[in-house]
């Protein structure tokens, strides 16, 4: 079933990050509503997980319910990708990333991959689909978090430090 996807900072304004959207975790009730009311699909990926490339792959196979081929390589995941769009053609689907903070900071280069490798899909970047293929998924993903990086809902991130300008 297709499903109009929803404006995204129509629905949380208090968003100012994206297309990578970023969600502190006391907003996390707020996009857990959101969700819920636009009838995503939920894909939640652990950042505490993912403590190395091999254990981010381990847990990008576990969300997305992955074929059990998939190996621990961008290749493979955008082949098992794939798969998961032609099972779930057509649908509105939401990556909730929480501690995603935690994986920037155990695996940082293994989490920008990620974040890019999830993007990618966000515009529909599936190399292992064919060309004219007509399969899609509308995908948002939304990296959860805590500190100033993360956007809530007061309009900065909540617990954000005070600025000293030095005077």
């Amino acid at each position: 079933m297709t499903r109009r996807r929803p404006w995204v900072r129509g629905g949380l304004p208090f968003l100012r990050s994206g297309p990578l959207w970023r969600v502190h975790t006391k907003a996390l009730p707020r996009l857990d509503e959101f969700v819920a009311q636009h009838g995503y699909r939920r894909i939640e990926l652990d950042g505490r997980r993912m403590t190395s490339r091999d254990a981010a792959h381990a847990e990008l196979k576990r969300a997305f319910e992955l074929p059990e081929w998939c190996g621990a390589n961008w290749d493979a995941f955008d082949d098992g990708l794939g798969h998961f769009v032609s099972a779930h053609d057509g649908e509105l689907v939401a990556v909730v990333w929480l501690h995603a903070d935690e994986a920037a900071r155990l695996a940082p280069a293994t989490a920008v991959e990620v974040g890019w490798a999830l993007l990618l899909c966000t515009t529909g970047g599936m190399p292992s689909l064919p060309t004219r293929s007509t399969l899609h998924v509308d995908l948002d993903v939304f990296a959860v978090g805590d500190g100033p990086d993360f956007d809530g809902p007061d309009g900065d991130a909540p617990d954000a430090p005070a600025h000293d300008d030095g005077s």
